[in-house]
């Protein structure tokens, strides 16, 4: 004779596939800090030397931004000294200048320490909406503007060295290129991605012409942000709501194309550490990863508004997102154990010490007495999972579970009082009790344990049934109906109603089916309607 198996609650389908270990790893990326500016947020970036501070561009200020003593935010500057909106930020290497454009056509160098106003690039005829140091020379800065021209500074003495008329239309995205200080990679609202290298048009001060760039390629619509790979033979450009890869190396070949990434314009696009993976953010209030390789997509995190830019820390293990009504927020990578953040994520505290640089107020908590021996170690239980080094031994007498109530019946064949168990009992829970019914029709005993009940036991299985009717999922109503269908067709307690309660039940049960037919009906007429809109 078969060992008898104990009830438990129907299994439910898995409704997502498994994640890849890489998505499991930015799924834990968790809120740390969370800001509001006094107006949008229009750029954000992380210094490339530790601290890695972070620059926040709102209105008229830039303010910086570090961890304090226990992680949470701090505003160690802001600078202000401004005439105009700010519209880019770009930080030396070092970490010790950092260039601010401004709409009024200027943009100033800012001793990051003092905060001072070094000097200033006038020469653009609008606003300068980005900026960048030159890679290999720190001695020469780049700055784009609303006007399309790219021009190229000395640091040192503010000089304006070349001016090249490198968009028709508004330029948005400035970055070196390999190569040297004179190589430089641009776009813009044009559609237009340009490869530029200045050593081809002469040493002498003079406006090229955007016909004379190295490689052009049209991204087919207004470019909105864009990163360069290591090397920076290849470069992601983010217009519309498409992403794309081109190889600038063999001309402007394209590589990869992410269509639809974001159901509006992709605001901003950039590059972890490791040049691995993009991270892209949208008007839509997404911002989502992907597999730089092949663009496939690893997570996707929900924002509190419509983002407008974002930026990679430098270590890979944090990113910020800025929002388009001020608020921004930086997301770090959660640890199994350590510290929490100002939203309760925990985070690790190693992980503070080298993306911060500063000490953890918070000293790691030491582990409790005989806390391995029970997580990992040989008092685990018989539940634990053994490891691939473990020797596992079988104990002389098998281990007996206490048996439950219902299975008690169930084993014994006393159907009516295992019925009468499921119904009667408060704290019994409903996806069981449904379990329970499941077992009584594959034994061919559900028919005839709800014939033989009385008034009584009836009309708690009336009223029990009301609790579960529409509360459950499509496998479970579906035992619901059976169970119910079986209880009005064969008990005949219920052919007419024998008492008032059971006539009452009957009825609120009615009630109940017509407005669920009710909801039905709304239902199909928005399906009608949601067909016609996806056929236009």
């Amino acid at each position: 004779m078969a060992e008898y198996a104990e009830i438990r609650a129907l299994p439910h389908p898995r409704r997502f596939a498994e994640l890849t270990p890489e998505a499991q790893h930015y799924k834990s990326f968790r809120t740390l800090w969370k800001q509001k500016e006094t107006s949008r947020v229009v750029a954000l970036a992380f210094s490339p030397a530790k601290p890695h501070r972070l620059a926040v561009v709102s209105g008229t200020k830039v303010g910086i931004w570090t961890a304090g003593k226990a992680g949470s935010a701090e505003a160690s500057s802001s600078i202000s000294k401004f005439k105009d909106l700010t519209q880019c930020v770009a930080w030396r290497s070092d970490g010790k200048l950092m260039l601010a454009g401004e709409a009024g056509g200027s943009c100033a160098v800012v001793e990051t320490e003092n905060r001072q106003v070094l000097r200033r690039f006038r020469g653009h005829g609008d606003a300068v909406t980005c900026c960048s140091f030159a890679a290999a020379d720190r001695s020469k800065a780049a700055t784009g503007g609303r006007d399309g021209k790219l021009r190229i500074w000395d640091v040192a003495t503010s000089e304006l060295v070349r001016t090249v008329d490198a968009h028709s239309d508004c330029m948005k995205v400035l970055t070196p290129g390999p190569g040297g200080p004179d190589v430089w990679i641009t776009a813009g609202y044009d559609g237009k991605v340009r490869f530029w290298d200045l050593r081809l048009g002469g040493g002498e001060e003079s406006a090229l012409a955007a016909s004379m760039a190295v490689a052009t390629v049209d991204h087919g619509s207004p470019v909105e942000s864009g990163a360069a790979f290591p090397g920076g033979a290849l470069f992601a450009s983010a217009g519309g709501t498409e992403v794309k890869l081109w190889d600038l190396a063999s001309g402007g070949r394209i590589v990869q194309t992410l269509g639809d990434a974001h159901s509006k314009v992709v605001t901003s696009v950039c590059l972890d550490a490791s040049a691995s993976v993009l991270l892209t953010a949208s008007f839509d209030g997404f911002a989502k990863v992907y597999r730089a390789a092949g663009l496939e997509h690893l997570w996707t995190y929900k924002l509190p508004g419509p983002a407008t830019c974002a930026a990679w820390r430098p270590d890979g293990k944090a990113f910020a997102v800025g929002l388009d009504d001020g608020q921004w927020q930086m997301r770090q990578w959660k640890s199994p154990a350590g510290d929490k953040g100002e939203d309760g994520t925990a985070v690790q505290a190693e992980d503070r010490l080298s993306g911060w640089g500063g000490p953890s107020a918070t000293p790691k908590a030491a582990p409790k007495r005989g806390a391995y021996n029970k997580t990992d170690g040989h008092m685990r239980g018989m539940d634990a999972a053994p490891a691939s080094d473990d020797e596992v031994v079988e104990p002389e007498r098998p281990f007996k579970k206490r048996e439950s109530q219902l299975d008690f019946f169930l084993r014994k064949f006393e159907y009516r009082k295992a019925l009468e168990y499921i119904v009667t009992t408060q704290s019994f829970s409903q996806q069981v009790g449904l379990a329970a019914i499941e077992e009584l029709l594959q034994r061919g005993a559900l028919e005839t344990t709800l014939t033989e009940i009385g008034d009584t036991l009836c009309l708690s299985v009336l009223r029990w049934l009301m609790k579960v009717f529409g509360g459950t999922d499509t496998l479970q109503q579906q035992l619901f109906m059976e169970a119910l269908h079986t209880l009005l067709d064969c008990n005949k307690c219920l052919q007419p109603p024998s008492t008032a309660e059971l006539l009452e039940a009957v009825e609120r049960l009615e009630n109940k089916v017509t407005q669920e037919l009710k909801i039905q009906e709304v239902l199909m007429e928005t399906g009608g309607m949601l067909k016609a809109v996806t056929t236009l």
